[in-house]
């Protein structure tokens, strides 16, 4: 400040200013100092009046100056910075909503890409081990190809469906059967017309016929019958060999009674061309039979009955079921292929004898009577008793009391594992028997027998 300005103060009592000769020095520059004014002197001053017997005695009095641009230029900024404050909030909120509506769909198409599945060109690398590899065959479901429906192949066969009654002095019974041609020939099961006397056969209408047996071989469990009708409607063949597992099939005919003639049971092939032994009551099997497995449910009563595919053709002819509480739903069928060859032979009264074993084949047999021994060692064997037939193998390679110890090097303790281990033979393979004679231990090869 230029020494040539005057410092006015105003007097406590008057308000009148006050020269700053009478002013203290150390109030002087504390007023100096303090109060500072604008550098553009042409604006309006007002003095705020202080009492000076009302400051702190420590306190010099002081000048507050004021303006009213200022002011304004107070308010003016507090409403830039509240605009200001209003536009960063809407800019906040907008991009915030931006930055989740971006992630929403970035997640979007994450999502989809990882939900499809990868085409094949886009493998580009291939698999490095294969463990296995099989050739499953298939059939095409094709609504031109003739496949029909349940319900279409019922109507569509039924007619050709009978069902046997029969009966002899002691006791009666009743079978299934189906029509093979239109003047009354009926194929039906052996063992439902075996050791009887009386047959009839009533067609789905309800018309009965006395049959009578063209032919029977229990062997193959077929039989053949023929009633005094014509205009009857045979039922198609077809072919089994072109049966696949999992394929579907029905048997039309009448279990338990004739009161449930007609009755349909449905399933599907659990295997073709399944080997199955028949034992005779003292647990001897008594032949091997090639037969269509199905789970098609079948009781007794149905024996004789055909097995239809999904063409409406017959490719079975059901023939027995494990009989027992702990199993259901395993049946089985004489394929079709093989039974109609031994049926025709039948109807023209020609040898069939050559035609069996496509059906059933005997066991294999050593030809031999045994017993259950053990040996000085304390080891266990099969001593041979007797010769059944001089035309077995081994009647004239073994004797009487050589005891049986093993068969192809497996171990032969009891009679039970001797037949158990030529059960899984044929008739004509040749075995190596290993036994005991004298003390001696001995190796022969035996062929095996029917």
């Amino acid at each position: 400040m230029d020494g040539s300005e005057k410092i006015f103060n105003e007097n406590e009592n008057t308000g009148e200013a006050i020269p700053a000769a009478d002013i203290p020095a150390e109030q002087i520059a504390e007023a100096d100092i303090s109060a500072e004014a604008p550098s553009d002197s042409s604006l309006p001053v007002e003095a705020e009046p202080i009492s000076l017997s009302e400051a702190e005695p420590s306190t010099p009095a002081v000048y507050r100056w004021t303006y009213g641009e200022q002011t304004e230029l107070i308010n003016k900024q507090k409403r830039e910075r509240s605009r200001n404050s209003a536009i960063i909030f809407v800019a906040s909120v907008t991009g915030a909503f931006l930055i989740s509506f971006t992630v929403l769909v970035v997640l979007l198409l994450l999502n989809r890409f990882a939900s499809e599945e990868p085409k094949i060109d886009d493998v580009t690398t291939p698999p490095t081990v294969i463990t296995s590899e099989r050739v499953v065959y298939v059939r095409e479901y094709d609504s031109a190809s003739g496949a029909l429906t349940t319900q279409e192949i019922y109507n569509l066969c039924l007619p050709s469906v009978v069902s046997i009654s029969v009966s002899n002095e002691t006791t009666a019974g009743v079978g299934s059967g189906f029509i093979i041609s239109e003047d009354g020939y009926i194929v039906t099961a052996n063992h439902v017309i075996q050791d009887m006397t009386r047959v009839r056969v009533i067609l789905s209408n309800g018309e009965s016929y006395e049959a009578t047996v063209i032919g029977g071989n229990e062997f193959t469990d077929l039989a053949l019958l023929k009633i005094q009708k014509t205009g009857l409607t045979p039922i198609k063949i077809g072919r089994s060999s072109d049966l696949l597992v999992g394929d579907n099939v029905v048997a039309i005919g009448t279990p338990a009674s004739i009161d449930f003639a007609g009755s349909l049971a449905e399933g599907n092939v659990s295997y073709n061309n399944r080997i199955l032994k028949v034992y005779d009551d003292d647990g001897t099997v008594q032949k091997k039979m090639k037969l269509i497995q199905t789970n098609a449910l079948v009781n007794p009563g149905n024996s004789g009955c055909p097995l239809i595919n999904e063409y409406g053709e017959v490719v079975g002819i059901v023939t027995m079921k494990l009989n027992s509480t702990y199993y259901e739903g395993m049946c089985f069928a004489i394929p079709i292929d093989t039974a109609m060859p031994i049926i025709n032979a039948m109807k023209s009264g020609q040898s069939y004898d050559s035609l069996l074993s496509a059906v059933s084949t005997l066991p294999a047999k050593l030809g031999i009577s045994a017993q259950n021994v053990v040996m000085n060692n304390g080891a266990y064997g099969v001593r041979i008793d007797s010769f059944l037939s001089s035309e077995y193998d081994i009647n004239s390679k073994m004797k009487k009391n050589d005891i049986i110890v093993s068969i192809n090097n497996v171990s032969v303790s009891t009679v039970e594992d001797l037949s158990r281990l030529l059960n899984q033979y044929n008739p004509g393979d040749t075995v190596q028997i290993t036994f005991y004679r004298s003390s001696q231990t001995m190796t022969v090869s035996v062929k095996l027998g029917s």
